[in-house]
């Protein structure tokens, strides 16, 4: 039976993972990025909002046309499960309440009521109605216009919103169940199959970016994958010519993945997708274990247990479990991913491949040439690593690191330019009651008095108690009185006005249900309450230092911490290169400079190509992963430098390069990342392994 173990292995791990459906735990979007905590549940909230689910239809041109185009466009999109039509009537609750505490929201005309005559000023509210020729509205509330209002500044046309010059527009919104990448998805299809039919239409949607993004990223991950499997297959078929031992590693790389990705989803509510393809990299690395069993005839004969492979296993594993305690998410579920992965490949490799046995095809095909002394790739390395530390430049943008889909970015920028103040930034507000939650925002207005919410729409306490010392500060019982007095003598009936300037109401009190009522947007987070503000950009800073505001931009949650990542980073970074150093120490002796070599000559490569580009916390990570893999290099030399060691190194180091190297084609900015580091340090190994004089003079490798 331990000859199909292998398989069986693989299978029971294919059918956990069809069973537990791990597959709807991989992400592709930056949130999957963000650790767990308090910070990534309130942007997960933020996502809830009605406000970030809507969509936006535009239609060119504003006239008869157009509005029947929309109209037709309209009744296919509410069609679509899920969506509704958002209407410009304002809810009837609501314009009940505000204008109740009319006098508790607009501005006093301080100036205008000091030099108030009240008969005069009827007498002229009441010719305006027929001296002008465009119609006026009195607010029986406010007959004499002592309240100013805040105008919004909306364009409509036969009851529709227009668009700037361009045209028509209609929103959408989503219910709140339809919040997962599934149902975006097919929401997604069916609306672009329709916007597809017309002319002159554009749509938009916040969610547009996951949907597109995954897709992108999916697309451009299997290519990737399929480029490194190819590449592979075609360096085992062309130079194993070992048929089973193929099928197998095959197999063994496959398991290792599997249940890679199956102990992360039990330890994580999501993982991304990129560790995944770095997962598919990593095995590469794992490659090595099987060659030098392979090509020292472990699996052909009883040749006892490989030290050296041992050796260089525990090597790597150390340095990707030290790097395994940075903060940054991403880069905790790499190192768990591949300290999983390399663990169960190299048990198959070194304890079951040695029982099923594979008999080795002899070739002769590459020849090693001295042309470097090690001694002076040293020293000229250590030069390049001083030069390049002086000229390093650090991106923390975590954002550089997704796709950059231009094309939703531009539809995007049509909308905000039109219909919102681009200059506005979203922030979330917290407390533990909707009375606090609304002082909150006021107290935004206080720093911003451009900022926006729902919560505009409320009078909260403190603001009560204020406008009521205000409007007691003046004589509104005499202007009640003069009203009443003046009212028919004015020309008006004389119950027009009779509840102009009632300001003697009971404080507001908020519950869930008026709220929901109200159809104002403020969410339950736990035990308190949590609102979405617009805050002008220049304002940002200042709002966002105040202990109940929450940033929910990825730009700024990773920028306030990924600095202390990366000084983590490379802390830990340097705790692994000692402890390859403290290996390669007590190993190499009397090769020490030669097994260094297979450190810094890479090292020199890598610094000196990111002393020409902003470095993020990816190339970080790959430069240190790069020294692991390396290491394990100079100890295979450094321990055996017969042919059979030659040949694994070789084929490890060409695997290596065929798994990472194709990264380097991603037009993703995280994978890039990953594959330009790793594809420069291991062109620097396999110069080493071809070059340097360490191989002992010109021979073949056979």
């Amino acid at each position: 039976m331990i000859k199909y173990f292998n398989y069986l292995f693989f299978v029971l791990l294919l059918i956990i993972t069809f069973t537990l459906e791990t597959n709807k735990k991989i992400s592709t979007n930056l949130y999957a990025m963000l650790p767990d905590s308090e910070q990534k549940e309130l942007v997960e909230s933020f996502l809830k909002f009605d406000l970030q689910k809507k969509i936006f239809l535009a239609v060119k041109g504003d006239d008869k046309k157009s509005l029947e185009i929309l109209r037709d466009i309209e009744k296919e999109i509410v069609k679509i499960e899920g969506i509704e039509l958002q209407n410009l009537t304002q809810n009837s609750k609501l314009l009940e309440y505000q204008k109740k505490y009319k006098m508790y929201f607009d501005t006093l005309n301080t100036e205008k009521i000091k030099t108030l005559n009240v008969q005069n000023a009827l007498i002229q509210t009441y010719q305006s109605l027929f001296d002008g020729f465009i119609s006026v509205n009195i607010d029986p509330n406010d007959p004499l216009k002592l309240f100013q209002n805040k105008q919004q500044n909306i364009s409509t046309k036969n009851g529709k919103l227009l668009l700037g010059e361009y045209g028509y527009v209609s929103i959408f919104t989503l219910s709140n169940k339809k919040n997962s990448l599934q149902n975006y998805e097919k929401i997604y299809d069916e609306i672009k199959i329709i916007e597809n039919r017309y002319k002159d239409i554009i749509t938009f949607s916040s969610f547009y970016y996951f949907v597109e993004n995954s897709r992108y990223i999916k697309n451009d991950s299997s290519h990737i994958i399929m480029g490194a499997g190819i590449l592979l297959l075609l360096l085992y078929v062309g130079f194993l010519r070992n048929i089973n031992l193929l099928f197998n590693t095959l197999i063994t790389l496959g398991s290792s993945a599997l249940l890679a990705t199956i102990i992360l989803t039990f330890i994580y509510d999501e993982i991304s997708l990129f560790v995944l393809v770095f997962g598919i990299s990593v095995s590469t690395i794992a490659i090595d274990y099987m060659f030098h069993h392979y090509f020292h005839k472990n699996y052909e004969q009883k040749l006892g247990f490989n030290r050296e492979v041992l050796l260089g296993f525990l090597t790597t594993f150390g340095a990707f479990f030290i790097l395994s305690f940075v903060d940054f998410l991403l880069i905790k579920q790499i190192t768990q991913f591949a300290m999983i992965s390399l663990l169960c490949s190299y048990m198959i490799f070194a304890f079951i491949y040695t029982k099923i046995t594979f008999k080795q095809n002899e070739f002769s095909l590459f020849r090693t040439y001295t042309v470097f002394n090690s001694k002076y790739l040293l020293g000229f390395s250590l030069l390049v690593i001083l030069y390049s530390l002086q000229n390093l430049s650090f991106d923390f943008n975590v954002l550089s690191l997704n796709y950059d889909n231009k094309s939703l970015q531009t539809k995007e920028l049509f909308f905000k330019d039109n219909l919102i103040d681009k200059k506005r930034q979203a922030v979330l507000i917290k407390a533990n009651t909707i009375d606090k939650l609304i002082i909150s925002n006021e107290t935004l207005h206080t720093i911003d008095n451009d900022s926006k919410s729902s919560l505009d729409s409320l009078i909260g306490q403190e603001k009560f108690v204020r406008k009521e010392k205000e409007i007691e500060s003046f004589d509104f019982e005499k202007i009640r009185e003069d009203i009443q007095r003046f009212t028919t003598l004015s020309g008006f009936k004389k119950d027009a006005f009779t509840d102009a300037y009632r300001y003697n109401l009971v404080m507001p009190h908020f519950t869930d249900e008026k709220l929901k009522e109200f159809g104002i947007g403020i969410k339950k987070y736990k035990n308190e309450y949590i609102a979405v503000v617009y805050v002008s950009a220049s304002k940002l800073d200042e709002i966002s230092a105040l202990d109940f505001v929450y940033s929910v931009s990825l730009k700024k949650i990773f920028e306030k911490n990924l600095e202390k990542d990366l000084e983590k980073m490379i802390l830990f970074g340097l705790f692994s290169l000692g402890f390859i150093l403290i290996v390669i120490m007590s190993i190499a002796k009397k090769k020490m400079l030669y097994a260094l070599s297979f450190i810094l000559v890479p090292s020199a490569c890598i610094l000196f190509y990111l002393s020409f580009i902003e470095i993020n916390i990816l190339h970080i990570f790959m430069f240190f992963i790069i020294t692991a893999i390396s290491v394990d290099y100079a100890i295979y030399f450094t321990k055996d430098n017969s042919q059979s060691s030659k040949k694994a190194i070789l084929f490890s180091a060409l695997s290596s390069f065929a798994g990472f190297g194709v990264l380097v084609f991603s037009s993703t900015p995280s994978l890039y990342s990953i594959g330009s580091v790793a594809t420069l340090g291991l062109v620097a190994i396999l110069i080493l392994i071809l070059f340097t004089k360490g191989n002992n003079g010109s021979q073949n490798i056979k």
